[in-house]
């Protein structure tokens, strides 16, 4: 009897954690250039969205006047790892499109100030994705694609992204999905579209 009583608890619990859990999320752009110009940092406690790490430098986005922008942030509630597979990584992401010149000096500034980890590339179509070496260097190592920040250019477009990811929950060491961890390389457009799609569309 007190072992049923207990398995009830034990679902009641999970059932309440599940249905009380609080997933933050951020999405303007003026609203996070408000915050970590008054902050110096991020919404991130993870560093994914902290403006040293995440984008060239603290006035970057002052310094290069840009067309259109917008950025994003979401955090599922760590507790859901608990109780539930069915967790999504943390994000960032953040875009920017300019006019011509403007863009070739962005994006000339983006290259000195974040240098291309091991000059290794990734590419969706135009977009041409490299790891922040910044990140890496805060982090004494690399962790990717568990955790990390990332830069990218589209010449055909005049747009700069940035953009972060972390995957660590509750549930175990990284609620990505095996493929990715196993060979990102060969997966990396179905990795964008997985968990950027609902942000931004890459294919356009």
């Amino acid at each position: 009897m007190k072992k049923i009583v207990s398995i009830i608890l034990m679902c009641v619990f999970s059932l309440s954690i599940i249905s009380c859990h609080n997933d933050s999320e951020k999405k303007s752009l003026d609203a996070y250039i408000t915050h970590i110009t008054k902050n110096q940092f991020g919404y991130s406690d993870v560093e994914i969205d902290h403006p040293n790490y995440f984008l060239p430098n603290n006035t970057f986005l002052e310094d290069y006047s840009y067309l259109e922008g917008d950025f994003y942030w979401r955090e599922s509630d760590s507790f859901k790892g608990l109780v539930t597979t069915d967790v999504r990584p943390e994000i960032s992401f953040l875009w920017l499109k300019y006019t011509e010149s403007n863009y070739y000096q962005a994006k000339e500034c983006m290259l000195a100030e974040i240098e291309p980890h091991n000059q290794k590339f990734y590419a969706y179509g135009n977009y041409i994705f490299y790891e922040n070496s910044n990140f890496i260097s805060l982090k004494n190592g690399q962790n990717f694609p568990e955790h990390f920040t990332m830069a990218c250019y589209n010449d055909e477009r005049q747009t700069l992204i940035f953009m972060g990811l972390y995957s660590t929950t509750l549930a175990g060491p990284s609620c990505l999905e095996e493929k990715y961890l196993a060979d990102i390389d060969d997966n990396w457009i179905e990795f964008i579209d997985t968990y950027y799609g609902e942000v931004y569309d890459f294919g356009k």
